[in-house]
């Protein structure tokens, strides 16, 4: 069996837990046997033919290439951000997509915001958009903000040691609100002012329903974490344990919230033979359940226009020169495969149908 073929050999049953499993639990193949060992029931999972995705945008590199790194889509306009990289300089890329072509953005941003690792972007109208900046070199990151007509750069706070607090995750609310994430801590700007909150996890993703109803994922000492937002605090929301004693960098990297009753969370954790294994939550309203996949890792999740949650991740091959893609989509409670040779990291839902883009390295994908 491929690489490919082994990761989309699926355990994605809510019901039907092992009896020997904690309550909400579903026991990942590996946990308890050799990771090789096949688990005890594997859903039907239909494959997809290739040819449903053509490349929209591509984005031409410096002396060592350019890579996309996030993308939203809010209505009819799109946002995908990334950067282009020399030895010891990240030069800023902001792509925009206006309903009718994509178009890179140089000359209206800030000075300060031309340089940068543009990390993540979040929209909630065309005139509230919010981009995290890194400055991995000079230290002066921060965000970017367009309220419609301008760019302007908001520097990162600096703490009591001189050292700027760097931002992790931004998220848009209705159309003059967001909330900015960090290490432990949270920000929300109501359209005039911060305000500054405690959270109970190092946040890397977050979704929000609402201002009432907002989910951060990411990781604390203790590995994968999730958190939520009622309106007044952050609860600390408690998972499965998945990633067994002895393993490396276990946390969150995306979140989608498609209902009270329905978000998912995906990422990964590593084992001291340079593998990865992916890390799959769904919460039911009232708890989160694990779903367990073979190996890989899982770098995005979205839902598209009929309601299909796509998830893409891939299979690190530390003896070759390439990993392996893999996408799944879930829709009727059914899991499906679709081939795919493209470097899919992250997706979101495109204005129209049943339309995604995903970004692929230098370059910005659609499927329809």
């Amino acid at each position: 069996m491929s690489a490919r073929s082994a990761v989309v050999a699926v355990v994605l049953t809510l019901a039907g837990c092992s009896a020997a499993a904690p309550a909400g639990h579903e026991p990942p193949p590996g946990h308890g046997r050799p990771p090789s060992q096949s688990p005890a029931a594997v859903d039907p999972v239909d494959v997809i033919p290739d040819g449903r995705w053509r490349r929209v945008y591509r984005q031409k590199g410096l002396a060592n290439g350019a890579n996309f790194l996030d993308i939203v889509a809010d209505g009819s306009d799109a946002w995908a951000v990334g950067e282009r990289v020399e030895v010891d300089y990240h030069e800023s890329v902001l792509v925009h997509w206006d309903g009718r072509q994509w178009r890179r953005l140089v000359q209206e941003l800030p000075e300060r915001g031309r340089s940068r690792t543009l990390s993540k972007v979040d929209a909630s109208a065309p005139g509230n958009v919010w981009v995290v900046a890194e400055d991995n070199e000079g230290g002066d990151s921060g965000l970017l903000h367009f309220d419609g007509r301008r760019w302007s750069f908001l520097p990162d706070e600096i703490d009591e040691n001189d050292e700027p607090v760097s931002t992790l995750e931004v998220i848009a609310l209705g159309h003059d609100q967001a909330w900015t994430f960090g290490e432990r801590w949270a920000k929300h700007f109501d359209g005039r002012k911060w305000g500054r909150y405690e959270t109970p996890v190092t946040t890397n993703a977050a979704s929000a329903l609402s201002p009432q109803d907002i989910w951060a994922v990411g990781a604390t000492a203790d590995g994968p974490a999730a958190a939520h937002f009622d309106g007044r605090s952050w609860q600390r929301t408690p998972l499965p344990p998945v990633a067994p004693a002895g393993t490396f960098d276990a946390q969150l990297t995306a979140v989608l919230a498609v209902a009270a009753d329905d978000v998912w969370a995906v990422g990964s954790y590593s084992t001291s033979d340079s593998r990865f294994w992916p890390l799959l939550y769904r919460w039911n309203g009232t708890a989160w359940r694990a779903l367990a996949l073979k190996e890989g890792r899982l770098t995005g999740v979205a839902q598209d226009g009929g309601g299909s949650v796509w998830i893409a991740g891939d299979v690190v091959n530390p003896e070759l020169s390439h990993d392996d893609y893999f996408l799944l989509t879930h829709a009727g409670g059914r899991w499906s495969q679709v081939s795919s040779k493209l470097p899919l990291t992250a997706l979101t839902q495109a204005s129209g149908g049943r339309r995604l883009w995903g970004l692929a390295e230098d370059e910005i994908v659609e499927y329809r």
